[in-house]
């Protein structure tokens, strides 16, 4: 049914898509839309060059690491800005990684590199080749980032995620109010095995973590962020698995303090529903093992962690994550998602946000103290307005 469901609706957008063209066509008179589209590719990719042009001339490096196993890996790019071109070059990238499927091909690298760079550049301009015709993107063959055939890359989102943040940081001292500090990486855990139905089954559920703020806002919390998922309804979950959600929750004082917070980040606890056949879920919080820090001052976001409660109520770390055996309904496990890094020194974040943060409970007085300098008693808590109030 899941992967029914995704061909079922790429038939009927692609029918619906074709019927407003042919509509749009015969409205304005035309007989094909090629040079339409020549100058819409035209305009975008000189929208696209005048924006590279006011970044100054030069080469920005920026070097990042992450855990997608049981080891840290480091990943170095390099950016090269002349005239109105751009050159990425991913350096010292891994080896492609012989398990777990975390390594992409070149158009994947490509497209995570390319789609953060236009979103710093041409956040108003509608995507399309025009966009990127400035940008050339390089990973070294045979890498995580650019590897052979038949490598596995069914987890290769465990590593493309990582690409747009080391770009931000990369061009953060030219263009600082255009980059975003860390996202924390979301999750789609999947469930196998038997469902309501008595069937051999699989279910995806997409939790978020917290986005990274930047010069302009907080980052979102519990955000789907670079993908455009949402997050999965509990009761979407538990109305097709035997599974009982315990707990979804945003994480107090997991947003990277700044004078921009970074979003929260979600935990979830779950268990197996009721007596049956076992269920396989796959617990991998991304990140595991690092932190990494803010913009400008910015501190990193809460971390990400994984357990196994047993039946006996022992917390067992999973580390960088493994497949699970949910046969007894009193086992449960709980994943806790990054929170985003800060943007700017956290002692220059507004006293009206710090309130406001209280009353909402993204932050605990606590970590008012500690994080921003901030003594809030319980008076003070009351008495905060409500955000967007």
């Amino acid at each position: 049914p899941e992967v029914l469901g995704d061909v079922q609706s790429m038939v009927t957008a692609n029918a619906l898509g074709a019927e407003r063209r042919v509509a749009f066509m015969a409205e304005y008179g035309f007989s094909d839309l090629s040079a339409l589209a020549a100058v819409v590719r035209k305009r975008s990719e000189a929208a696209t060059r005048a924006a590279i042009r006011t970044i100054p001339d030069g080469v920005y490096e920026s070097t990042i690491e992450n855990r997608p196993v049981d080891e840290v890996l480091c990943y170095r790019v390099r950016v090269t800005k002349q005239g109105d071109d751009i050159r990425i070059d991913h350096l010292d990238t891994p080896a492609q990684l012989p398990r777990g499927g975390v390594n992409c091909v070149m158009n994947v690298t490509a497209a995570h590199s390319s789609y953060p760079l236009k979103c710093m550049l041409t956040p108003e301009v509608r995507g399309n080749a025009g966009c990127y015709a400035p940008i050339t993107v390089t990973a070294q063959p045979g890498s995580a980032l650019n590897c052979d055939k038949p490598a596995s890359v069914t987890s290769r989102t465990r590593i493309s995620w990582w690409l747009g943040p080391n770009l931000h940081r990369a061009l953060a001292a030219v263009i600082p109010d255009r980059v975003q500090a860390f996202t924390g990486n979301p999750k789609a855990f999947a469930f196998y095995g038997r469902n309501h139905e008595g069937r051999v089954g699989a279910d995806h559920f997409f939790v978020g973590a917290g986005q990274g703020a930047h010069s302009r806002g907080d980052g979102k919390s519990g955000l789907l962020f670079p993908t455009s998922a949402a997050n999965t309804p509990v009761e979407l979950l538990e109305s097709r698995m035997p599974v009982l959600v315990e707990e979804k929750l945003l994480v107090p004082d997991s947003g990277g303090p700044g004078r921009m917070r970074g979003g929260l980040g979600q935990q979830l606890r779950a268990r197996r529903l009721g007596a049956g056949e076992a269920l396989l879920v796959g617990l991998f919080p991304e990140g595991w093992g690092t932190r990494p820090e803010g913009l400008f001052g910015g501190r990193p976001g809460g971390i990400p962690e994984g357990f196994i409660i047993t039946p006996d109520g022992h917390r067992e770390n999973v580390g960088a994550g493994r497949m699970v055996t949910l046969a007894d309904p009193r086992m449960a496990f709980e994943v806790t998602l990054a929170g985003g890094a800060g943007y700017g020194d956290p002692r220059e974040r507004a006293r009206e946000s710090i309130l406001a943060d209280l009353a909402d409970g993204y932050i605990t007085p606590d970590g008012a103290k500690r994080d921003y300098g901030f003594a809030a008693d319980a008076t003070v808590v009351a008495a905060a307005p409500v955000a967007g109030e």
